[in-house]
């Protein structure tokens, strides 16, 4: 990270995050660290299943990468196999990865069908490969599951030796046919979470039970789907689960073999996959869409998120966005996935962190992330450069302007200036328990005011419920302590410990103290929206904002 001051660097939009310019990459590729420390990216092109499969290599931590290279011959393989989706070292150093095949229906008979049978007259199944001598050699590919699975986002190798796949596939579940007992009660989804598992370098393999999480949505909800999973330090297994219910399950293993029913965690997120690796020095970095309440993906994709672990993923600290889809200012695609999820996070020889992630054309990224950003306790936006940093899609009337005693500066402008739409601005900070939040503020003639929140996620600027879900949120209106014409400062000094409290101050006075709504681990957003049900004649002026948390400990703890 930069040595300069937290203006400074909140000046990039991305402290701690260095985009990989000109990587060149179409589709998110699959990396992996090699024993040489150079880099593997997998390239996921759209070539026959019989093609070889084709990776590009990174000799500078992943900052450049040479040009697409034949690596696994698969002569043979059937021409619907697809790319390498994902791969692990074993100790010797070899790579032992995964592949999709994407078919039509079996038609030999039962004793040839998948276990679980097919989904809209697909079946998708699990292929593998291994290599040899030093990685200089390849088995073929061999079919080693066969049924409908989704993506594949994880698979490691124990200090046992054993390796694990994570995956879900398609079970035949309706809502006339839920099962039996509990799950008559409710709804699991048509998808279940599983792991293979093999302990003989993967000649063979074998399938762990199956998990299931309830949905809310009883004809097209997965349920529990594309799962990752982490080794801990005691030898378990930590699995993280993709659900439809706003936040990430979990389920431990003493072996990667049998699994707990899945639970709640208190990691907020959309209907989208994780990703999970380990530092060197042991801590965890997870990252994932920390999103909410937007119809695409039960919390939409438009932000990534990333946190960071001391404790084997008990209790986290960052909570700040990595990513940003570059087209988030335009309307979402009428069909097709998009936005930043779907992250395959690397740990470089160097420590740090190299994210492929995004969906849909433009928005694939390639980044490297510094985990010493995920431990910051300040943040500051002065407007001295872009506003990158801010979320404002889907809203009018938030603007940079010229500051109106320094030409030289901008400010953030918020007035209604349409009645159909919104006027509403986000920003994201580390995570705190604690905090005190400090914003310099003027009001024009013409304002009907401003809304302030304090939030643990993020959902859109023109998110219509905001308010129900914000911690807590306090209206600056005109009628009383926002009148036109000088600076004020504003401060937010809250607590999700104790008195679960926030205190309110203008120009160094407390005016108020306002109860938390809910439980939270804390609070890594700010909401800002103009009042205005119609248009207003002037607006709220921002001239800087700036964010010290103050954790009891030096994690926040899950709700």
């Amino acid at each position: 990270m930069s040595n300069g001051s937290s203006a400074d660097r909140s000046r990039t939009g991305h402290e701690g995050l260095t985009p990989v310019a000109d990587a060149g990459f179409d589709t998110a590729p699959k990396l992996v660290l090699l024993p040489d420390r150079s880099l593997v990216a997998f390239v996921r092109d759209p070539g026959p299943g019989t093609s070889p499969v084709r990776a590009r290599y990174s000799r500078d931590h992943g900052m450049t990468w040479g040009p697409c290279m034949d690596t696994i011959p698969r002569a043979g393989a059937p021409v619907t196999l697809g790319p390498v989706m994902e791969a692990t070292l074993d100790a010797r150093g070899e790579l032992h990865v995964f592949m999709l095949n994407d078919r039509a229906p079996d038609s030999a008979g039962e004793g040839d069908r998948g276990g679980s049978g097919t989904f809209q007259g697909r079946r998708i199944d699990v292929w593998y490969a291994r290599s040899e001598a030093g990685r200089l050699r390849w088995t073929a590919p061999t079919c080693i599951w066969k049924g409908y699975t989704g993506s594949l986002n994880a698979a490691l190798t124990l200090r046992s030796g054993r390796m694990l796949l994570p995956f879900s596939y398609y079970v035949p579940r309706t809502w006339a046919v839920r099962g039996e007992g509990l799950d008559a009660f409710t709804f699991l989804g048509m998808f279940v979470s599983a792991v293979l598992y093999s302990d003989d370098a993967g000649h063979t393999w074998k399938q762990s039970n199956d998990l299931a999480v309830q949905t809310p949505d009883i004809t097209h909800a997965y349920g529990a789907c594309e799962p990752v999973a982490v080794e801990r330090a005691d030898g378990s297994v930590w699995m993280l689960i993709r659900t439809q219910l706003g936040r990430l399950y979990e389920s431990t293993s003493p072996d990667g073999a049998v699994w707990t029913r899945p639970a709640p965690t208190g990691i907020v997120s959309s209907d989208s996959p994780a990703g999970l690796v380990r530092l060197p020095d042991t801590r965890l970095v997870l990252v994932w869409n920390g999103c909410q309440r937007h119809p695409y993906a039960y919390g939409g994709r438009q932000v990534l998120h990333a946190a960071l672990s001391r404790d084997e993923g008990r209790t986290w600290q960052g909570f700040r966005e990595v990513a940003r889809d570059p087209l988030r200012d335009q309307p979402p695609p009428p069909q097709g996935d998009h936005g930043t999820a779907y992250p395959y996070p690397v740990v470089t020889a160097q420590g740090a962190v190299l994210i492929s992630s995004g969906q849909g054309g433009g928005r694939v990224v390639l980044s490297r992330l510094d985990p010493a950003f995920l431990q910051a306790t300040r943040q500051v936006s002065d407007f001295s450069g872009t506003a990158e940093d801010w979320s404002r899609f889907g809203t009018r009337g938030v603007m940079l302007c010229p500051h109106p005693d320094d030409s030289r500066r901008q400010i953030l402008m918020i007035r209604k200036i349409d009645a159909a739409w919104p006027s509403c601005a986000v920003w994201n900070f580390p995570l705190g328990a604690r905090g005190v939040l400090d914003m310099l503020l003027r009001a024009e003639p013409g304002s009907q005011g401003l809304s302030i929140g304090l939030t643990d996620h993020f959902s859109p600027p023109f998110d219509p419920e905001d308010s129900f879900h914000n911690l807590v949120e306090w209206r600056l209106s005109t009628d009383r302590l926002l009148q036109p014409g000088p600076w004020f400062r504003f401060q937010m000094e809250w607590r999700v410990d104790g008195d679960r409290c926030c205190r309110v101050r203008f120009d160094g006075r407390q005016v108020a103290r306002v109860c938390l709504r809910r439980l939270s681990a804390g609070a890594n957003y700010l909401r800002i929206k103009s009042l205005a049900v119609t248009g207003e004649t002037g607006g709220v002026m921002l001239a800087s904002v700036a964010v010290k948390i103050r954790p009891p400990g030096r994690e926040s703890r899950r709700p």
